[in-house]
This record gives structure tokens, C-alpha cells and sequence, in this order.
């Protein structure tokens, strides 16, 4: 899937469809990506003239290694140089992005860039796509609304979740089905790390369990994620059984209304990519560039 052949490829979910049209870097797609696109025919457009979903699928690497800057150089490097030049007319308009847990001065202006040509920016990393990039992160996404289960999860919900438009993001993680509260806490740790999910006021959150998984289980899966968004998030949950999981819980998570996470020390300056330096002033730690001037960053604390 590449933006130098325009291909939109379409995907039916339960009710609604979806076209993802493609942005990823420089040389062919693999095979991998291409059986998994393919994968996402089923069911196209559904004889409508417009989708009900559009999802720009790109990878900020690669992105910023297409405009001329791999190291991560200048912001202006790039931009507009990339991808198609609009996503077409939907009821939901997402870009789906993945991006390293670090991203440079370059990949942000990427991710600015996108956030123009979409309503939602949907995070996600390697470790949330099992290896499969932005492939696996597009796949995921409608999936969430495509499955059948015990509790579907359909257009409406993401609408409610994607309604203030912004930045979200992704996870998917596993655990034991006697440890639900382990299972949530893969899934938070599989989104970027660029990312804040704190603030987030809205969720969906999809749980795939054994046949034994019981509503104290789903309860507990809820209850841990409400506990790391916003305490006044629309949290919005559905739920599949599936009897080939042994005793272990899947649960994917799509978390609406996050924001780009404060950096730390030695992460590229936002303006020039240069690594920031902390300083202490009047109790408070703060980073700067000793580069451009760019000052004022908060400080995360890293786990």
C-alpha cells in the first residue's frame, strides 16, 4: 500500500464501510501487507456513493524518510510532499499513524501535517500491531467495528469516541483470564509512549475471552480502563468469545481526546529536533534547546 498509486482499498464492516487509502514509505509494499489489504475487501463501499468510514493509513518514519529527512531534521523539510491530497467525504475521517515511541522533529510535523487532511490522528506503535506496522493498526481498527460478538461495537460508538476530533489512540494487549487488570495494562502499554491517554474522554474497549469469561471479568477489564482515562470518559465497551483462547483475555482498546506527552531530557526539541537539556528553576524542572531557544517543556517522569 503505497501513496504513489493512489489505490483506495475498501473494507465492509458489519453495517458500514470503509476505504483506507494508503501512505507508507518509499518501495513496494510486502507481500504480508499486501494479503492482509486485501484481507479488507470484503463487503466494498456496500454499493454506496461514499464510505462511512475514511482512514488515511500512515507510518511517520517512513513519511519523514519520503520527505528527505531521515535523521530528523527541520519541520519544514517535507510537508505537503507526501500522500493524497484529501481523504474522501465520511461520517468518520481518521488517519491512522504509526510512529516510534521518540518521534523526531520530522515525524511530528508529519503527524501536523496529517491532522489537516483528517477529523481524528489514531496513534499506534510496533508493539500494539504485533510487528505488522500500519497494516496491523488499520486492520485492528475495523475489526473493532466489523466483529460480531456478544456486544458489537459499530459506527455510532467511534463516532462518539472520534466526536471532538484531535489526537487518539491505540492499544491491543493480553493477560491471564484470572488477571483482567494485567490484560489492560499490556494494552496502555502497547500505545506510543508520545502519548498521554489521561485526559481521554472517550474509549471504546473490546474484550475477547474463553467461553468461561464472565461478566466479573468484563466488569473488572472496565473498571481498569476507566481508571486511565478521564474520570468523565464516555466509556464505551463490546465483547467476543473466542474458544481458542486458552484462559487468556485479549483486549483492544481505541482511546479518544489524548495529547502528545511531555518529553524528557536527550528527546528531540519539537521546533529544530535538536535534544533537550533540563533545567531547575524555582523548584520546577523544566527542558529547553540550547539550539534554537525553545523553552518552557514540561518534564515527564519515564517509568
Amino acid at each position: 500500500m503505497t501513496a504513489d498509486d493512489g489505490e483506495a482499498i475498501a473494507a465492509g464492516s458489519m453495517d458500514e464501510s470503509v476505504v483506507v487509502v494508503g501512505l507508507e514509505g518509499p518501495g513496494s509494499p510486502k507481500p504480508a501487507d499486501l494479503a492482509a489489504l486485501e484481507a479488507l475487501e470484503t463487503g466494498a463501499r456496500n454499493g454506496r456513493d461514499a464510505p462511512d468510514v475514511a482512514v488515511l493509513a500512515a507510518d511517520a518514519s517512513k513519511a519523514a524518510e519520503r520527505a528527505g529527512d531521515p535523521d530528523g531534521g527541520a519541520e519544514e523539510q517535507g510537508q505537503g510532499q507526501f500522500g493524497p491530497a484529501a481523504l474522501p467525504d465520511a461520517e468518520v475521517r481518521v488517519a491512522v499513524v504509526t510512529v516510534p515511541d521518540r518521534p523526531t522533529a520530522s515525524e511530528r510535523a508529519i503527524v501536523e501535517a496529517l491532522s489537516e487532511r483528517a477529523g481524528t490522528v489514531l496513534f499506534a506503535s510496533e508493539r500494539g500491531t504485533a510487528g505488522e506496522g500500519v497494516t496491523g493498526a488499520v486492520g485492528t481498527l475495523v475489526s473493532l467495528v466489523r466483529e460480531a460478538g456478544i456486544v458489537n461495537v459499530d459506527l455510532a460508538d467511534l463516532k462518539t469516541v472520534f466526536r471532538a476530533g484531535g489526537l487518539a489512540a491505540l492499544g491491543v494487549g493480553t493477560g491471564p483470564l484470572a488477571e483482567p487488570v494485567a490484560a489492560v495494562e499490556s494494552a496502555f502499554w502497547a500505545v506510543p509512549r508520545a502519548i498521554e491517554t489521561d485526559p481521554g474522554g472517550g474509549v471504546i474497549v473490546d474484550v475477547v475471552g474463553p467461553p468461561e469469561t464472565s461478566v466479573t471479568d468484563t466488569n473488572a477489564v472496565v473498571s481498569a480502563v476507566q481508571g486511565r482515562v478521564g474520570p468523565d470518559a464516555h466509556v464505551i465497551w463490546g465483547g467476543a468469545v473466542d474458544a481458542s483462547r486458552d484462559r487468556s483475555l485479549k483486549i483492544r482498546l481505541a482511546v479518544g481526546g489524548v495529547r502528545n506527552a511531555r518529553v524528557a531530557p536527550g528527546d528531540g526539541c519539537p521546533r529544530c529536533g535538536t535534544p533537550l537539556s533540563v533545567y531547575d528553576a524555582d523548584s520546577r524542572r523544566t527542558l529547553s534547546c540550547d539550539a534554537c531557544g525553545f523553552a518552557g517543556v514540561s518534564v515527564r517522569l519515564r517509568g
